[in-house]
């Protein structure tokens, strides 16, 4: 079942945390004597070491792009409170042997002070009393990843700000390089489908250009349904989304490949949800009848370079086999 992007968060935190925060910051877990004082685009100016040894992810893409960036990470790391774990497509052998908390919808201060970072990465720059909570407990850069445009954009400024340029230009040079290669193929082939991107949520089938999906299509020149209501550069052409209802299902006539997110649990509501199973509609979609939809984890859609990296194989194995 596919949960809508980031809507609404809640934010706890106890008054003795709030107080404590300052000392726990002042001693840290020991980084580099070496520091750097930066402006940060909340406009907060933050000394932070040169070269972290402790740095922490406050949300889960902020954890790939410390690891893509080449920053030495605290021990401990929050993870979404419906995941176990840490995404399986991201980077293994950089996650092995880190514990995890839950941190999201709601936010455990507590254990974020208790992992004893000497830097934060926090993406969630929409939550504005946020910042201020998280620089008590370490020098913390804030940016918002979720403004609905290309999370390459911020992320580009983000690494530029922190001196890692070389290390995201090393991202974006091996990611651009499969998207030749990929298109390359596709058009060798003559395989040029019309693609989307829906989910499932309270008995509708919703359909809308957010986040990762619409940008793989759009980087890939793949062809998207209208009921993405997406742009030429893969962002949402409004903030309107398409909710289906069964008497409608008969708008995604088109489509040939379908993609879908699912949660940790694998449920796969394309073929497991009853009431689709027995619409007539939705059983003469071509997608369906020709099992061309294809599952991927839901974290994907929310911007970072492995869940990019990920879905681009998603869309390749999709594709191309």
């Amino acid at each position: 079942m596919r949960t809508k992007p980031l809507f609404v968060v809640a934010f706890i935190a106890s008054g003795l945390l709030l107080t404590s925060c300052a000392g726990a910051s002042a001693s840290g877990s020991g980084g580099s004597a070496e520091t750097v004082e930066l402006t940060t685009p909340t406009g907060a100016e933050i000394m932070m070491p040169v070269e972290p040894q402790s740095a922490l992810g406050f949300y889960t893409t902020d954890l790939d792009l410390l690891i893509t960036l080449g920053f030495d990470l605290a021990g401990t790391q929050p993870i979404r409170d419906d995941f176990t774990t840490f995404p399986d497509f991201f980077p293994q052998e950089e996650l092995e042997g880190l514990d995890t908390f839950g941190n999201f919808p709601e936010f455990n201060l507590e254990a974020v002070l208790e992992a004893e970072p000497d830097f934060i990465l926090n993406g969630l720059g929409y939550e504005k009393d946020l910042d201020g909570q998280l620089q008590k407990i370490a020098p913390t850069y804030t940016y918002n990843a979720f403004d609905g445009g290309d999370w390459r954009v911020v992320a580009g400024q983000m690494a530029s700000d922190l001196g890692r340029e070389d290390e995201w230009q090393e991202w974006v040079d091996q990611y651009e390089a499969r998207i030749v290669d990929i298109k390359a193929r596709l058009d060798a082939a003559d395989i040029h489908p019309v693609v989307a991107d829906s989910g499932y949520w309270d008995g509708q089938v919703t359909t809308s250009c957010y986040g990762v999906p619409c940008l793989v299509f759009a980087d890939l020149g793949l062809e998207m349904a209208p009921l993405m209501n997406a742009t030429e550069e893969g962002l949402p052409a409004s903030d309107e989304y398409a909710e289906l209802s069964p008497e409608q299902l008969g708008q995604m006539d088109g489509i040939d490949v379908l993609f879908t997110g699912v949660d940790e649990s694998g449920t796969v509501w394309v073929e497991d949800e009853e009431s689709l199973q027995q619409n007539p509609l939705w059983q003469n979609l071509s997608f369906v009848k020709d099992k061309q939809y294809f599952p991927y984890n839901y974290e994907m859609i929310y911007g970072s370079p492995s869940g990019q990296d990920a879905f681009l194989t998603v869309v390749e194995k999709a594709l191309l086999g």
